[in-house]
């Protein structure tokens, strides 16, 4: 009995060991993005129907056929013709879809803002999830809708910039005119004007043909049987399940395959190499699946195909990444410097579990890659250096002779930014032949301004002003400081600007109902989104308006207060910034949904940052007076806080007092300590 008993134990061991070390290895994939301070993200295009054109936001003069498996990012913009339509998938789980004749752009895109403008046509907005401090806005000619929860939204912006704002489910915030109005599920809002919008809240449309398609997407997104196997903050698995298959790989676990590649097919191949600050060279694939098993996971040979190891459902944040990739450089011309004359071959692999991630683009860890044994070096990709920088399609420019291909295998594996310049060639994200003609907005709708309540950041500089600095960098990617300071010297030549505050004096509100109807929940000052710095003034010659930009490329360190730690509660369950009226509060203090609209007192309360992302937040930049006092007031450790007046269950109507310390409390003297006996000075060292 005891021998048997042994060998059951040793199974079960065996049987609990093996999943963990492969739930390991994937979950050693994810780059470590904290060290490089890049807090952007982008958004895949993800389906194109009809006409449908794109225009990135460091060449806005030059709009040129979009394209599926393009990532875009802040200042990049789509725009559908007559029968246009669009799908976009946000890293995190959003989904963004538009109608015919939509003018949509990214106005800022991290990990905690998601805000776009949208000019003209219909869009459709699928949340999922929404952190407590993460902010989803959309701005239209006239107002700016702040999403408050997971729901299914639309909005529709007419030819003369009015809006309509649908919510199907979820609850919404517009702001225009100085004023903000809750809109709850089942809801809807026709906004008119802009200088006096004027406004009132009917029941919702019922669905029509668009609401049909946007429903059939997002369908098939949640039937998608790859969702078992990855990440929830990973998009397109639903296009893997029609594209390949799963398979329990003895050390990897569950990983995916292509099933219709060509003989000899590889990762990395099929596509091509486009420029994206502030990560610099990024990955276009060709293939209708490509955008997860190339922008997160790793790449194995198994039983003489390859295999795709996605990161495991079990990490708690992931980092979207241009490529997972090692480069080499060599061959005959080949330099190291970008002032040499171009000349030599580039190269890359695909990495496998286990190998270390070299970013060329901000900070990365320094590894001895000297001695690193990458598993996939021999399955290299070989392209002269031209090629590369201009973005020639791969699969056709890729070198075969053995020769060469040897010498760059043997090359070390680049660390840092590659030694590499991108040509204008670079810019374009669409490279296959038989899409549609190019579609551009109407001036009138191009030149719009759109009312924004967060205050995004300015446009990105254009290529043509960077890349002197590219240069200049040895090939280094345009990070969010660097991008501001190349906006602020070229301010004398540029862009108009193209967006507005929803107050331009504060306290005044201009938005008025239609109508007497007293069911019309009337407008309140409109206050700050979760807490970012509110879009004040006039807009500037860059195009943001003024009252500080969000940082998209560093985590919003602009902001006056980002969520650090828990924020204290004032007695009406407020946080201390903006005003209204006490309510009770529900959901993480919501106001709760009653099929009416309800007062809101304030932007819902931000948790710890770290709590909602595992990830350390930006310190607040020059906080107000009432920051100043809550940044005094550390949180206690969980055994030992007080509890707070307002909860995620909710609490009793509390009266409403300032957040800040009463001038009594403040004038009281502090307790004086027993002095103690002065110690003797330490003898210094050597001395």
């Amino acid at each position: 009995m005891k021998p048997a008993l042994r060998g059951h134990g040793i199974r079960t061991l065996f049987a609990v060991i093996v999943p963990l070390l492969a739930a390991a290895v994937a979950r050693a994939q994810a780059p470590a993005q904290g060290d490089e301070e890049v807090r952007q993200t982008v958004a895949r295009v993800s389906f194109l129907g009809g006409s449908v054109s794109y225009v990135r936001g460091d060449d806005p003069d030059n709009w040129q056929p979009a394209d599926t498996n393009v990532p875009l990012t802040v200042g990049d913009r789509l725009y559908t013709g007559d029968d246009g339509r669009a799908e976009l998938q946000v890293h995190g789980g959003f989904a963004v879809r538009v109608g015919a004749q939509a003018d949509l752009a990214a106005l800022n895109l991290t990990d905690d803002t998601k805000q776009w403008s949208l000019r003209s046509g219909a869009a459709a907005f699928q949340l999922k999830r929404l952190a407590e401090n993460e902010v989803f806005e959309v701005d239209t000619p006239n107002g700016a809708v702040t999403f408050e929860r997971p729901g299914d939204y639309r909005l529709d912006v007419d030819g003369d910039g009015n809006t309509r704002i649908a919510v199907r489910e979820g609850r919404a915030f517009v702001a225009a005119g100085g004023g903000q109005v809750p809109l709850n599920a089942g809801e809807q809002m026709n906004l008119e004007g802009t200088e006096s919008p004027r406004y009132d809240v009917v029941q919702a449309a019922a669905p029509d043909a668009f609401d049909g398609w946007v429903r059939d997407r997002e369908q098939r997104s949640e039937r998608a049987r790859s969702r078992q196997y990855v990440h929830a903050d990973v998009v397109g698995a639903a296009d893997l399940d029609e594209h390949g298959r799963w398979e329990n790989v003895p050390s990897y676990g569950w990983v995916w395959t292509p099933t219709v590649v060509e003989a000899g097919w590889q990762p990395y191949r099929a596509g091509h190499w486009i420029w994206q600050d502030p990560w610099g060279w990024t990955w276009v694939a060709a293939e209708p699946w490509g955008w997860a098993p190339y922008h997160y996971g790793r790449w194995v040979q198994w039983s003489s195909r390859w295999w795709w190891v996605p990161v495991a459902r079990a990490v708690r944040v992931v980092h979207y990444a241009p490529a997972l990739v090692a480069f080499c450089g060599g061959g005959p011309g080949w330099s190291p410097s970008v002032t040499v004359a171009a000349g030599g071959f580039i190269g890359w692999f695909p990495l496998a579990p286990r190998d270390p991630f070299i970013h060329w683009w901000g900070r990365s860890r320094m590894y001895n890659v000297e001695r690193v044994n990458y598993v996939n070096r021999t399955y290299i990709t070989v392209v002269d250096r031209g090629a590369f920088v201009s973005g020639d399609v791969v699969t056709t420019r890729w070198v075969r002779d053995p020769a060469v291909v040897r010498t760059v295998v043997a090359a070390p594996v680049l660390r840092g930014p590659l030694p590499l310049v991108p040509a204008p060639g670079a810019l374009h994200v669409a490279v296959r032949p038989g899409l549609p003609p190019v579609v551009r907005p109407p001036v009138a709708v191009a030149s719009r301004q759109v009312v924004v309540r967060v205050a995004p950041p300015p446009p990105p500089p254009t290529f043509q002003t960077k890349v002197a600095v590219i240069q200049k960098n040895k090939g280094a990617p345009i990070g969010a400081a660097t991008a501001a300071r190349i906006v602020e010297a070229d301010r004398g030549t540029a862009r108009p600007a193209l967006y507005r505050p929803v107050a331009t004096e504060s306290g005044r509100v201009n938005l008025t109902p239609k109508s007497a109807d007293a069911r019309i929940p009337r407008a309140e000052p409109a206050t700050p989104a979760r807490t970012r710095p509110s879009a004040t003034g006039s807009t500037n010659t860059t195009g943001s308006a003024t009252g500080g930009s969000t940082g998209a490329g560093t985590g919003d360190r602009g902001r006056k207060d980002d969520g650090r730690r828990d924020r204290t509660t004032s007695k009406s369950g407020q946080t201390g910034t903006g005003t209204g009226s006490s309510t009770t509060t529900t959901d993480r203090g919501r106001a709760p949904d009653t099929g009416k609209a309800q007062p809101r007192p304030t932007p819902s309360t931000a948790r710890t940052r770290e709590a909602d992302t595992g990830r350390p937040t930006p310190v607040p930049a020059r906080p107000t007076p009432r920051t100043r006092q809550e940044t005094q007031e550390r949180p206690r450790p969980a055994a030992t806080r007080p509890p707070t007046r307002t909860g995620d269950q909710g609490q009793k109507e509390q009266k409403a007092e300032p957040a800040r310390q009463s001038p009594e409390r403040s004038r009281e003297k502090p307790k004086e300590q027993p002095r103690e006996k002065p110690k003797e000075k330490p003898t210094p060292h050597g001395g």
